[in-house]
């Protein structure tokens, strides 16, 4: 049967006979119901009590192909169970950063969750210029939660291996190994090039074997470091924030991967804003770099934060099992050290992803608003240039970076750098 999203009329009779649903939104008799989907995936819908207003959800359905493309590129709408899945697991974990799946429909591939009617996408928020105190803060505990407790490093043996296999998300986990990490980098029809992006920049991301060989190294890596779950497309637009609360949505690419991936896609969003903000706070009226200072901090705050909590719940689980991964170790030193190999590792690789979701936003199909936003062709290729020169050196150098001041002075060099 050809798929159909339901209009407002359908969707509302729909919503009138799921018990829960009627006790959120109290008197369904007149439900308000937008459709707000960004085109990409799914569709999305906010309803509302069109006499309490404040008595809302969303409703979200996901067609069997991507939204984006068309029919010509099918997908399982089994999909959507993956999302919910996660989003139940990840709530488990960390409640204070994932909305509540308030009902769930296999058979309509249809979803009904918390609606965060008071807070704004992060990536909107950012080209607003407006800073967030306690994201850097909440990003971390939600990486650090959310990674370590459902890896080998927490879950018994046998019950991580059937986590990795129930997970298992072929479909989106293919858009991911095409879109990020192959089609940027060859002569692909997907790809879309702004008019002034030169030449030169384009060829090297097909030319430079360096860089060729370290973007393969992630490739392998997320098809075959099956670590922790994953949200599978943490970047700005899939967090819903204000002043005082943080949300992550949209864990449909959810599967088990490696865990810089994570913490690397939320790190190249905020590094696109930075560089981005030379357009968006000149216009703006304002200087942008006391803002890309703050987004640096950020950054910063989200790496180090992460990486503090994460070995502070790995030291307690091993305190509290009396139980090291590595097996007996008295004095620990042995434990730590490896702790310190491990997130060293584990830096390289949050900076290796991080390049390559760069450059896919910069060459690829699926772009962000901070950088097609800017109408000035020279000056939108500037920025993409040097967007495309940071991620090649966090891809190259990954592993000769020793920590993220490290990396942000980087980034504070190439921006400071004259183009030709």
């Amino acid at each position: 049967m050809e798929f159909e999203a339901l209009n407002s009329a359908e969707l509302t009779a729909y919503l009138r006979g799921v018990p829960a649903v009627r006790e959120l939104l109290g008197d369904t008799s007149e439900l308000d119901v937008v459709e707000v989907g960004d085109g990409n995936l799914n569709f999305v819908y906010f309803v509302s009590n069109s006499q309490s207003p404040e008595k809302s959800v969303v409703v979200k359905q996901a067609p069997p192909f991507l939204r984006l493309v068309g029919t010509s590129w099918p997908l399982t709408r089994q999909r959507m169970e993956h999302e919910v899945a996660a989003l139940r697991r990840f709530g488990a974990l960390c409640p204070q950063h994932v909305p509540q799946v308030y009902h769930a429909d296999s058979k309509l591939f249809l979803m009904v969750m918390q609606h965060l009617s008071s807070h704004k996408i992060l990536r909107q928020g950012l080209m607003e210029g407006i800073v967030y105190p306690k994201l850097g803060d909440h990003l971390s505990t939600y990486l650090a939660h959310t990674l370590f407790f459902c890896s080998d490093l927490f879950l018994a043996p046998h019950v991580k291996k059937e986590a990795v296999s129930a997970a298992v998300n072929s479909e989106l986990c293919k858009i991911t190994e095409d879109l990020v990490f192959t089609y940027p980098f060859e002569d692909h029809p997907s790809n879309s090039y702004s008019p002034a992006l030169p030449q030169s920049a384009i060829d090297r991301l097909r030319t430079s074997e360096a860089l060729r060989i370290a973007v393969a190294e992630m490739k392998w890596a997320f098809m075959n470091h099956a670590e922790s779950l994953l949200h599978g497309d943490l970047h700005t637009g899939s967090i819903m924030i204000n002043q005082d609360e943080t949300f992550v949505i949209d864990p449909e690419f959810a599967f088990y991967g490696p865990m810089g991936f994570d913490a690397g896609a939320i790190l190249a969003n905020l590094w696109l804003a930075y560089f981005s903000r030379d357009w968006h706070g000149r216009v703006g009226g304002e200087d942008p770099e006391r803002y890309q200072q703050w987004l640096l901090e950020q950054a910063a705050q989200i790496w180090n934060g992460f990486s503090d909590k994460f070995l502070n719940l790995w030291r307690d689980q091993e305190s509290r099992s009396k139980r090291h991964f590595i097996g007996d170790d008295p004095d620990e030193k042995c434990s730590e050290a490896f702790r310190t190999h491990f997130m060293r590792r584990l830096f390289a690789d949050t900076l290796g992803f991080a390049g390559c979701k760069m450059i896919r936003r910069i060459v690829g199909m699926a772009k962000v608003a901070e950088i097609t936003s800017i109408p000035d062709e020279a000056a939108r290729a500037t920025i993409e240039v040097r967007c495309l020169k940071f991620a090649e050196a966090l891809l190259v150098q990954r592993q000769q970076f020793d920590s993220i001041d490290e990396v942000l002075a980087q980034a504070r060099t190439i921006r400071a750098q004259r183009e030709d």
